[in-house]
């Protein structure tokens, strides 16, 4: 008795469309898994998501790189996420607090664009078996960065998400409703849990 072999179905979700068309080419050669879709922005993946069963969508990982042209890949994820789709993050950007923020997303997994071949093949089957996936040599980073985030104060972690972002303390001030002071004072402790002496520092980190 023959038996049919359940298809990976991808949604690679980039603005940089060479991604994309690599990735057909990488899953050509295999006989798991195909590219079902291109999309550039979350518009474009909303419309495509619109196109689809829920059935179809439980069997469908959509690879989305971090940073699209203007908005994030974190809220086209969430986006996802709430139709039934699992996610995976794959991006060029490969530092701890990126991976940190994709767990928090209940992103299933994070691969970067460097990873060897065999390796993105192995992320997302294991997504697709409905495991957690982070690349082999980004974890030690993560759980340092992660084992600090615990740390923080809920005024800490928004400081540092605003820091993440590049603003200057005087928008952190305004943002936040605080003095430039009270802010240099956070983002002073914020470098101490983290063991670092400046923003250069901390955002290689983040």
């Amino acid at each position: 008795m023959k038996y049919n072999k359940l298809m990976i179905e991808i949604i690679s979700i980039d603005d940089h469309e060479m991604i994309s068309l690599g990735l057909e080419r990488v899953f050509s050669e295999t006989s798991d898994i195909r590219v079902s879709g291109f999309c550039k922005t979350k518009d474009e993946a909303v419309a495509f998501v619109g196109t689809k069963s829920p059935q179809e969508l439980n069997q469908t990982i959509a690879m989305i790189d971090i940073k699209l042209e203007n908005e994030s890949g974190f809220d086209c994820a969430d986006f996802l996420i709430g139709r039934g789709i699992n996610c995976l993050m794959y991006s060029s950007f490969s530092s701890a607090g990126f991976i940190v923020k994709t767990m928090e997303h209940k992103i299933r997994g994070f691969i970067s664009k460097n990873a060897a071949q065999s390796e993105i093949l192995e992320a997302i089957r294991a997504v697709a078996r409905g495991e957690t996936y982070i690349q082999k040599d980004l974890i030690p980073d993560m759980m340092y960065v992660s084992g600090i985030m615990v740390t923080l104060t809920k005024r800490e972690r928004e400081i540092l998400d605003l820091i993440a972002e590049h603003l200057p303390n005087e928008v952190i001030a305004e943002q936040q409703n605080l003095s430039k002071r009270s802010v240099e004072n956070y983002v002073s402790r914020i470098f101490d849990k983290f063991n670092v002496r400046n923003r250069y520092e901390l955002e290689k980190l983040l």
